[in-house]
C-alpha cells in the first residue's frame, strides 16, 4: 500500500503483529490484527498513507488484484471502496474507516461482497478490525461494538 501512495514503508520497522482468530456465522467473517513499531513516528506514516488522496484506487487495486484467484468463468462486475478518515462517530483513536462493495458473476449468478475495515492506532500501534460478507454489510452495531472493543485495548497497550 505504501508504494502505491507513496508513502514510508514501515514494515522494516516492525516488532510484533498479533492475528485474532477468524469468526464467521453464514457468509459473513471478522477478523482483527494488531502491529507493534519501533517508534510512534511510523504509526503516523501509516496514518498519512490511510488519509491520502490515493487509498481509494490503491484499496480497489488491493482489492482486485485479491480477487486475482476467481473460478474458472467467474467475473469481477465493479470493485468500489471507500476510505474516510476520521473516526465516523466511533471511539477517537479510529483513524479511517473503510466501506467497500465488490460485484462478481459466477454461474450467472451476481454475488455482492460487501466489506468495512477500521484502522486503529494506540501508542506505537496499529490495529485493523474487518468485516466480510455476502449480500449484505456485517450489521452496524456489532461492528461498532467490536472496533470500540479493540481500539480500548489498543489504548491500554500504552499502558502494559
Amino acid at each position: 500500500m505504501a508504494q502505491c501512495v507513496g508513502g514510508k514503508d514501515s514494515y522494516p520497522d516492525e516488532t510484533g503483529e498479533s492475528n485474532s482468530d477468524d469468526y464467521g456465522l453464514d457468509n459473513a467473517s471478522i477478523s482483527s490484527s494488531a502491529t507493534s513499531f519501533k517508534s510512534e513516528a511510523d504509526v503516523t506514516s501509516d496514518t498519512a498513507i490511510i488519509k491520502s488522496p490515493k487509498i481509494d484506487s490503491c484499496y480497489k487495486q488491493l482489492a482486485v488484484s485479491e480477487l486475482g484467484g476467481l473460478p474458472a468463468g467467474a467475473t469481477l462486475n465493479s470493485a468500489v471502496i471507500d476510505v474516510t478518515s476520521g473516526s465516523a462517530g466511533g471511539p477517537k483513536n479510529v483513524v479511517a474507516t473503510a466501506t467497500g462493495k465488490i460485484e462478481v458473476t459466477a454461474s450467472g449468478q451476481v454475488l455482492d461482497f460487501y466489506l468495512n475495515i477500521a484502522f486503529i492506532t494506540g501508542p506505537s500501534i496499529e490495529a485493523e478490525v474487518d468485516f466480510f460478507n455476502i449480500g449484505s454489510s456485517v450489521p452496524a452495531a456489532l461492528r461498532s461494538s467490536l472496533i470500540a472493543k479493540v481500539a480500548a485495548r489498543a489504548v491500554a497497550a500504552a499502558q502494559a
